[in-house]
């Protein structure tokens, strides 16, 4: 039974003073999905996403998520999060009855283009959404990212790259910013060298950042590592990881979440889950975690106001 089911140990280091929000749902039918929309020049068929949103665009404009998939930088496609006669994990219909403006985004994989084009397509795409608000009645000042597995480690890096990391200066829509307000990793990799050196993936890892991790490459693994933009300030994350995953080593998420705490990061959420495998959420199905996604998002994308709210624990 602990091996189906899981044992969960949650690491918050913050305490709200609210209820859960509760979301003003709408049906299925009151959705409407557009899909394969380019979100960047000829560079590559594979920047295109799929929309999802309430067909009423009247009222105040709805805060956006950008789900990303995985695969390992190699493989994987939007399709995976975007159905509309059933629910799925970080189904963007799911997320538009919530009230978001959601999308699925293909970037461009390791096999057709070396990194950083990957990251690269994921901060244009955010761009997108930002330079097409007033079309979609999108809140601009609000836009979360979720992503499993190797997308999970793309969503953390538009949460918490800095301006100065040398990332996102090719592609349309420069005058929009790339960076989201709060991500969600399902398993998403952290320390790159730590991947490249002690794990069962470190083949696809060394594909995508074009080698070793050694030498002058060194410099390019630090830069794809979320856990080297660790810093006060950042914005809110919610961290979902397997204690028996292969591919992603807790130690490694851990370590990550210790670092938050020492720079007194203000809202971090840990999930970690002993007995379970990679993806507790995508891939495992592990009960109820849909549901802490969706209230993650809800809190601080779609009512930011409770920010204040939140208040690191001290001894």
């Amino acid at each position: 039974m602990l091996m189906r089911l899981g044992i969960l140990l949650v690491c918050v280091f913050f305490t709200m003073q609210h209820s859960v929000i509760q979301a003003d749902e709408v049906p299925r039918e009151d959705i409407v999905v557009v899909r394969d929309i380019p979100y960047r020049d000829a560079a590559s068929k594979s920047c295109r996403l799929d929309l999802a949103m309430r067909k009423d665009l009247q009222g105040k404009p709805r805060p956006g998520i950008v789900v990303i998939h995985g695969g390992g930088w190699i493989s994987g496609d939007k399709s995976s999060f975007v159905f509309s006669d059933r629910t799925s994990p970080a189904n963007i219909v799911d997320f538009a009855k919530l009230g978001f403006v959601a999308v699925t985004i293909n970037y461009r994989l390791s096999t057709e283009a070396p990194y950083p084009a990957a990251v690269d397509d994921c901060l244009c795409a955010v761009r997108w959404l930002r330079a097409h608000a007033k079309e979609y009645n999108l809140d601009r000042e609000h836009i979360g990212a979720y992503g499993n597995s190797a997308g999970g480690h793309l969503a953390m890096l538009l949460s918490m790259i800095r301006t100065d990391s040398g990332l996102g200066k090719e592609g349309p829509y420069q005058e929009e910013s790339g960076f989201v307000q709060a991500a969600a990793s399902d398993s998403g990799p952290i320390d790159m060298i730590h991947q490249a050196r002690d794990s069962h993936v470190s083949g696809v890892v060394k594909t995508f950042l074009g080698g070793p991790a050694e030498g002058d490459r060194l410099a390019a693994y630090k830069q794809a590592s979320p856990l080297h933009y660790v810093k006060a300030g950042t914005p809110p994350l919610l961290l979902i990881y397997g204690v028996s995953d292969l591919q992603v080593p807790i130690v490694t998420a851990d370590e990550f979440v210790l670092a938050l705490g020492k720079a007194g990061v203000e809202d971090v959420t840990y999930h970690r889950l002993a007995y379970v495998d990679h993806c507790p959420h995508s891939l495992v199905a592990i009960p109820g975690l849909q549901k802490t996604i969706d209230e993650f998002f809800l809190r601080t994308l779609m009512h930011p106001e409770t920010a204040k709210d939140v208040k690191r624990w001290k001894k």
